[in-house]
């Protein structure tokens, strides 16, 4: 099975996710005068990086390990976990520092969270659909 088609279109997609979804997050926090004090680069490049890893690593599983095919939904239930996990990690210093931030500061570093997984929720579903 050839996968550089689905590999390549993934990642160029994960990589237009984040460039896009960036400069729009900018915009708007440019528009409604806010001023983050934190890189938001930081949390979009740990999204997308992290997003490239789980999305290339289950569309290459089932293709090595077909008897993993039925299991691919539970491990990814188990990655979300490990991200948000590792994401918590990345960034203890900011979330547990004595900071109290504004609703639009602690909505902005959710953002690509949520933008990611929603990417990877699609990638899985079309796995699940096209091997069952």
């Amino acid at each position: 099975m050839n996968l550089t088609k689905p590999l390549l279109t993934t990642a160029g997609t994960i990589i237009g996710l984040a460039v896009v979804f960036y400069g729009l997050h900018l915009g708007i926090l440019h528009l409604l005068d806010v001023e983050l004090p934190y890189n938001l680069l930081n949390f979009y490049l740990f999204g997308g990086v992290s997003s490239l890893i789980i999305c290339l690593t289950f569309i290459t599983l089932p293709a090595l390990l077909p008897e993993l095919h039925d299991k691919v939904g539970y491990m990814f239930l188990f990655t979300i976990f490990g991200k948000l996990f590792l994401w918590a990690l990345v960034f203890k210093n900011l979330l547990f520092s004595e900071t109290v931030f504004t609703r639009m500061e602690r909505l902005s570093m959710l953002i690509p969270i949520f933008i990611f997984l929603i990417y990877e929720v699609l990638v899985i579903v079309k796995i699940l659909k096209k091997e069952s």
